[in-house]
Protein backbone atom coordinates (compact mmCIF):
# COMPACT_ATOMS: atom_id res chain seq x y z
CA UNK A 1 0.00 0.00 0.00
CA UNK A 2 2.82 2.44 1.54
CA UNK A 3 4.50 1.70 -2.19
CA UNK A 4 1.70 2.09 -4.25
CA UNK A 5 1.21 5.63 -2.86
CA UNK A 6 4.74 6.25 -3.04
CA UNK A 7 4.99 5.37 -6.76
CA UNK A 8 1.96 7.72 -7.35
CA UNK A 9 3.04 10.44 -6.13
CA UNK A 10 7.06 10.17 -7.75
CA UNK A 11 4.64 9.51 -11.01
CA UNK A 12 2.69 12.97 -10.05
CA UNK A 13 6.22 14.54 -9.41
CA UNK A 14 7.69 13.43 -12.86
CA UNK A 15 4.59 14.41 -14.61
CA UNK A 16 4.79 18.30 -12.69
CA UNK A 17 8.44 18.23 -13.85
CA UNK A 18 8.44 17.51 -17.51
CA UNK A 19 5.08 19.85 -17.27
CA UNK A 20 7.08 22.78 -15.72
CA UNK A 21 10.01 21.93 -18.30
CA UNK A 22 8.25 22.51 -20.97
CA UNK A 23 6.21 25.73 -20.20
CA UNK A 24 9.21 26.97 -18.99
CA UNK A 25 9.70 28.99 -22.30
CA UNK A 26 6.05 30.63 -22.08
CA UNK A 27 6.79 33.39 -19.92
CA UNK A 28 10.03 34.59 -22.46
CA UNK A 29 7.37 34.13 -25.18
CA UNK A 30 4.37 36.17 -23.37
CA UNK A 31 6.89 39.12 -22.92
CA UNK A 32 8.08 38.99 -26.35
CA UNK A 33 4.22 38.90 -27.97
CA UNK A 34 4.29 42.11 -25.59
CA UNK A 35 0.87 40.31 -23.28
CA UNK A 36 2.79 40.57 -19.18
CA UNK A 37 5.23 43.18 -20.16
CA UNK A 38 6.04 44.83 -16.89
CA UNK A 39 6.54 48.77 -17.79
CA UNK A 40 10.17 49.61 -16.02
CA UNK A 41 10.76 53.12 -14.41
CA UNK A 42 12.22 55.65 -16.04
CA UNK A 43 15.66 56.03 -14.95
CA UNK A 44 16.50 58.11 -12.30
CA UNK A 45 17.95 61.76 -13.60
CA UNK A 46 21.75 61.46 -13.90
CA UNK A 47 23.93 62.46 -10.94
CA UNK A 48 20.86 60.43 -8.37
CA UNK A 49 21.86 57.22 -7.62
CA UNK A 50 19.70 53.76 -6.27
CA UNK A 51 19.31 53.57 -2.98
CA UNK A 52 20.40 49.72 -3.16
CA UNK A 53 23.78 51.02 -4.75
CA UNK A 54 27.12 52.20 -3.38
CA UNK A 55 27.50 55.95 -3.92
CA UNK A 56 31.11 56.79 -3.10
CA UNK A 57 32.46 57.29 -6.38
CA UNK A 58 36.93 58.24 -6.41
CA UNK A 59 37.05 59.11 -9.99
CA UNK A 60 35.35 60.37 -13.23
CA UNK A 61 34.87 57.16 -14.41
CA UNK A 62 33.58 54.96 -11.74
CA UNK A 63 33.12 50.91 -12.85
CA UNK A 64 29.54 49.90 -12.66
CA UNK A 65 29.01 46.36 -10.62
CA UNK A 66 25.68 44.38 -11.66
CA UNK A 67 25.19 41.07 -8.87
CA UNK A 68 23.04 38.78 -10.15
CA UNK A 69 21.86 36.25 -7.65
CA UNK A 70 22.28 32.36 -8.01
CA UNK A 71 18.98 30.46 -8.72
CA UNK A 72 17.45 30.50 -5.07
CA UNK A 73 16.54 33.83 -5.59
CA UNK A 74 13.00 35.29 -5.58
CA UNK A 75 13.44 39.03 -6.23
CA UNK A 76 16.26 41.20 -6.52
CA UNK A 77 15.71 43.42 -3.03
CA UNK A 78 16.01 39.66 -1.53
CA UNK A 79 19.29 38.23 -0.89
CA UNK A 80 20.31 35.77 1.38
CA UNK A 81 22.10 37.25 4.33
CA UNK A 82 25.62 35.74 2.99
CA UNK A 83 24.80 37.76 -0.05
CA UNK A 84 24.27 40.80 1.76
CA UNK A 85 27.24 40.55 3.58
CA UNK A 86 29.21 40.10 0.67
CA UNK A 87 27.49 43.00 -0.96
CA UNK A 88 28.19 45.41 2.10
CA UNK A 89 32.13 44.52 2.26
CA UNK A 90 32.36 44.10 -1.85
CA UNK A 91 30.99 48.60 -1.65
CA UNK A 92 33.38 48.88 1.41
CA UNK A 93 36.72 47.20 -0.41
CA UNK A 94 35.88 48.75 -4.17
CA UNK A 95 34.85 52.69 -3.19
CA UNK A 96 35.31 53.27 -6.97
CA UNK A 97 32.43 50.83 -8.09
CA UNK A 98 28.82 51.64 -8.16
CA UNK A 99 27.35 48.00 -6.96
CA UNK A 100 23.99 46.96 -8.20
CA UNK A 101 22.77 44.13 -6.43
CA UNK A 102 18.06 44.93 -6.83
CA UNK A 103 18.47 43.34 -10.47
CA UNK A 104 16.42 39.82 -10.93
CA UNK A 105 17.98 37.74 -13.28
CA UNK A 106 15.08 35.14 -13.84
CA UNK A 107 12.55 36.68 -15.64
CA UNK A 108 12.99 38.20 -19.22
CA UNK A 109 11.50 41.15 -18.06
CA UNK A 110 12.68 41.65 -14.76
CA UNK A 111 9.41 40.68 -12.84
CA UNK A 112 9.88 39.25 -9.18
CA UNK A 113 8.18 36.32 -8.20
CA UNK A 114 6.53 38.07 -5.30
CA UNK A 115 5.14 40.26 -7.84
CA UNK A 116 1.49 40.29 -9.17
CA UNK A 117 0.40 39.45 -11.61
CA UNK A 118 2.59 36.17 -11.25
CA UNK A 119 0.10 33.31 -11.15
CA UNK A 120 1.59 32.16 -7.73
CA UNK A 121 2.97 34.93 -6.75
CA UNK A 122 1.27 33.76 -2.84
CA UNK A 123 2.74 31.09 -2.82
CA UNK A 124 6.25 32.72 -3.53
CA UNK A 125 5.62 35.24 -0.47
CA UNK A 126 4.99 32.14 1.51
CA UNK A 127 8.15 30.69 0.52
CA UNK A 128 10.21 33.86 1.58
CA UNK A 129 8.47 33.77 4.72
CA UNK A 130 9.23 30.87 5.28
CA UNK A 131 13.06 31.59 4.43
CA UNK A 132 12.80 34.79 6.63
CA UNK A 133 11.31 32.18 9.44
CA UNK A 134 14.64 30.53 8.67
CA UNK A 135 12.70 27.73 7.89
CA UNK A 136 13.63 25.76 4.71
CA UNK A 137 10.80 23.75 3.22
CA UNK A 138 10.17 21.79 -0.09
CA UNK A 139 8.72 24.52 -1.70
CA UNK A 140 12.36 26.28 -1.47
CA UNK A 141 13.24 23.61 -3.92
CA UNK A 142 10.42 24.89 -6.08
CA UNK A 143 12.21 27.85 -6.68
CA UNK A 144 15.00 26.32 -7.49
CA UNK A 145 13.64 24.04 -10.13
CA UNK A 146 11.65 27.06 -11.62
CA UNK A 147 14.81 29.45 -12.19
CA UNK A 148 17.05 26.41 -13.31
CA UNK A 149 14.62 25.59 -16.39
CA UNK A 150 14.84 29.90 -16.76
CA UNK A 151 18.56 29.67 -16.69
CA UNK A 152 17.92 26.36 -20.03
CA UNK A 153 15.93 28.71 -21.89
CA UNK A 154 18.55 31.46 -21.62
CA UNK A 155 21.23 29.02 -22.61
CA UNK A 156 18.74 27.80 -25.35
CA UNK A 157 19.11 28.49 -29.16
CA UNK A 158 15.67 29.05 -29.79
CA UNK A 159 14.32 31.02 -26.62
CA UNK A 160 17.77 32.20 -25.34
CA UNK A 161 18.10 35.60 -27.77
CA UNK A 162 14.25 36.36 -26.67
CA UNK A 163 15.04 35.98 -23.08
CA UNK A 164 18.87 37.11 -22.88
CA UNK A 165 17.28 40.57 -24.69
CA UNK A 166 14.68 41.26 -22.05
CA UNK A 167 17.29 40.50 -19.34
CA UNK A 168 19.74 43.11 -21.14
CA UNK A 169 16.55 45.41 -20.65
CA UNK A 170 16.69 44.84 -17.21
CA UNK A 171 20.19 45.27 -16.51
CA UNK A 172 20.38 48.31 -19.27
CA UNK A 173 17.92 49.89 -17.61
CA UNK A 174 19.34 48.92 -13.35
CA UNK A 175 22.64 50.55 -14.74
CA UNK A 176 21.31 53.75 -16.76
CA UNK A 177 19.12 54.25 -13.11
CA UNK A 178 22.48 54.16 -10.98
CA UNK A 179 23.57 57.13 -13.07
CA UNK A 180 25.86 55.16 -15.99
CA UNK A 181 26.03 57.62 -18.78
CA UNK A 182 25.95 56.23 -22.54
CA UNK A 183 28.86 56.43 -24.05
CA UNK A 184 31.24 57.30 -21.18
CA UNK A 185 33.23 54.37 -21.90
CA UNK A 186 32.98 53.30 -18.43
CA UNK A 187 33.89 49.48 -17.79
CA UNK A 188 30.86 47.27 -16.82
CA UNK A 189 31.27 44.08 -14.73
CA UNK A 190 28.52 41.37 -13.99
CA UNK A 191 29.00 39.13 -11.10
CA UNK A 192 26.79 36.00 -12.01
CA UNK A 193 26.43 33.64 -8.94
CA UNK A 194 25.30 29.94 -10.43
CA UNK A 195 22.86 30.23 -13.28
CA UNK A 196 23.07 34.33 -12.84
CA UNK A 197 26.27 33.74 -14.79
CA UNK A 198 24.55 31.85 -17.57
CA UNK A 199 22.44 34.51 -17.73
CA UNK A 200 24.88 37.54 -17.45
CA UNK A 201 27.10 36.31 -20.29
CA UNK A 202 23.65 36.13 -22.59
CA UNK A 203 22.75 39.35 -21.64
CA UNK A 204 26.34 40.94 -23.09
CA UNK A 205 25.81 40.29 -26.49
CA UNK A 206 22.97 43.28 -26.37
CA UNK A 207 24.72 45.05 -23.51
CA UNK A 208 27.80 45.27 -25.96
CA UNK A 209 25.46 46.89 -28.59
CA UNK A 210 24.00 49.52 -26.36
CA UNK A 211 27.24 50.73 -24.27
CA UNK A 212 30.27 51.42 -26.16
CA UNK A 213 32.36 49.85 -22.78
CA UNK A 214 34.60 47.17 -22.13
CA UNK A 215 32.06 44.48 -20.29
CA UNK A 216 33.66 41.52 -18.31
CA UNK A 217 31.80 38.73 -16.31
CA UNK A 218 32.81 37.14 -13.47
CA UNK A 219 31.00 33.74 -12.77
CA UNK A 220 31.04 32.53 -9.21
CA UNK A 221 29.97 28.77 -9.82
CA UNK A 222 28.66 29.49 -13.13
CA UNK A 223 26.68 27.26 -15.06
CA UNK A 224 27.72 28.68 -18.31
CA UNK A 225 26.63 27.69 -21.83
CA UNK A 226 28.53 27.88 -25.04
CA UNK A 227 26.94 31.18 -25.41
CA UNK A 228 27.25 33.70 -28.35
CA UNK A 229 26.98 36.07 -25.73
CA UNK A 230 31.03 35.13 -25.24
CA UNK A 231 31.93 36.50 -28.27
CA UNK A 232 31.47 40.20 -26.82
CA UNK A 233 32.63 39.55 -23.44
CA UNK A 234 36.11 41.12 -22.48
CA UNK A 235 37.14 38.77 -20.18
CA UNK A 236 35.17 35.99 -18.36
CA UNK A 237 36.61 34.98 -14.99
CA UNK A 238 35.25 32.20 -14.59
CA UNK A 239 35.72 31.03 -10.16
CA UNK A 240 34.91 27.59 -8.94
CA UNK A 241 35.26 26.05 -5.70
CA UNK A 242 37.30 23.13 -6.05
CA UNK A 243 34.53 20.87 -4.11
CA UNK A 244 31.65 22.65 -6.58
CA UNK A 245 30.51 19.95 -8.45
CA UNK A 246 27.30 21.76 -9.36
CA UNK A 247 29.06 24.17 -12.08
CA UNK A 248 30.82 21.24 -13.81
CA UNK A 249 27.27 20.30 -15.19
CA UNK A 250 28.28 23.15 -17.71
CA UNK A 251 30.74 21.39 -19.01
CA UNK A 252 28.48 18.30 -19.13
CA UNK A 253 25.24 19.00 -20.19
CA UNK A 254 26.76 21.82 -22.83
CA UNK A 255 28.08 20.13 -26.21
CA UNK A 256 29.37 22.75 -27.42
CA UNK A 257 31.65 23.47 -24.10
CA UNK A 258 33.47 19.97 -24.52
CA UNK A 259 36.95 20.05 -26.19
CA UNK A 260 35.89 18.54 -29.61
CA UNK A 261 34.09 21.34 -30.93
CA UNK A 262 36.98 22.91 -31.44
CA UNK A 263 34.92 26.36 -32.95
CA UNK A 264 32.33 26.66 -31.10
CA UNK A 265 31.92 30.14 -28.85
CA UNK A 266 33.45 28.43 -25.50
CA UNK A 267 35.97 27.46 -26.79
CA UNK A 268 37.31 30.14 -29.39
CA UNK A 269 37.02 32.24 -26.31
CA UNK A 270 39.05 29.85 -24.54
CA UNK A 271 41.35 29.82 -27.12
CA UNK A 272 42.02 33.35 -27.04
CA UNK A 273 42.23 33.34 -23.48
CA UNK A 274 39.27 35.57 -22.92
CA UNK A 275 38.16 32.98 -20.75
CA UNK A 276 40.34 32.59 -17.42
CA UNK A 277 39.53 29.99 -14.74
CA UNK A 278 40.39 29.98 -10.90
CA UNK A 279 40.00 27.68 -8.24
CA UNK A 280 39.35 28.04 -4.76
CA UNK A 281 40.27 25.68 -2.01
CA UNK A 282 38.16 24.08 0.52
CA UNK A 283 34.76 25.17 -1.30
CA UNK A 284 31.53 24.21 -2.30
CA UNK A 285 28.77 25.44 -4.37
CA UNK A 286 26.36 26.63 -1.46
CA UNK A 287 25.90 27.13 2.12
CA UNK A 288 28.29 27.47 5.24
CA UNK A 289 31.45 26.21 3.08
CA UNK A 290 30.06 27.90 -0.06
CA UNK A 291 31.44 30.40 -2.35
CA UNK A 292 29.68 33.48 0.25
CA UNK A 293 30.30 30.87 3.76
CA UNK A 294 31.44 32.98 6.72
CA UNK A 295 33.01 29.98 9.00
CA UNK A 296 37.11 30.52 8.64
CA UNK A 297 39.55 27.87 8.10
CA UNK A 298 43.72 28.47 8.40
CA UNK A 299 42.30 32.26 9.35
CA UNK A 300 40.48 33.36 6.77
CA UNK A 301 36.73 32.45 5.45
CA UNK A 302 35.43 31.86 1.84
CA UNK A 303 33.57 34.78 1.62
CA UNK A 304 36.83 37.21 2.60
CA UNK A 305 39.01 34.98 0.30
CA UNK A 306 36.35 35.83 -3.05
CA UNK A 307 36.23 39.29 -2.02
CA UNK A 308 40.37 39.49 -2.15
CA UNK A 309 40.33 37.53 -5.57
CA UNK A 310 37.38 39.83 -7.14
CA UNK A 311 38.50 43.20 -5.76
CA UNK A 312 42.15 41.96 -7.33
CA UNK A 313 40.11 41.39 -10.91
CA UNK A 314 38.00 44.80 -10.59
CA UNK A 315 41.33 46.31 -9.90
CA UNK A 316 43.05 44.81 -13.17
Amino acid sequence: MISSILLVALGFGIFALIITAALSPLETLSWWAGWTEAELEDPLPEGRKNTDTNTNTASDTPQYVVYLSGVASLSGNFLLPRERSFIRKLRKLAPNAIVISDVFPYSPQGLPLLESPRLFDRTWRRVQKLKLDGRESILSALINLRNIFQVMVSADHRYGPIFNQGAANVIEHALLKAGYSSGSGAPITIIGYSGGAQVAVGATSFLAARFEAPISVISLGGVIASDPGLQYIKTLHHIVGDGDKIQKLGAIIFPERWAIVRHSNWNIAKHEKRIKQYTLPDMVHAGVFGYFGRPKRNGISNAERLLNLIIQLLSE
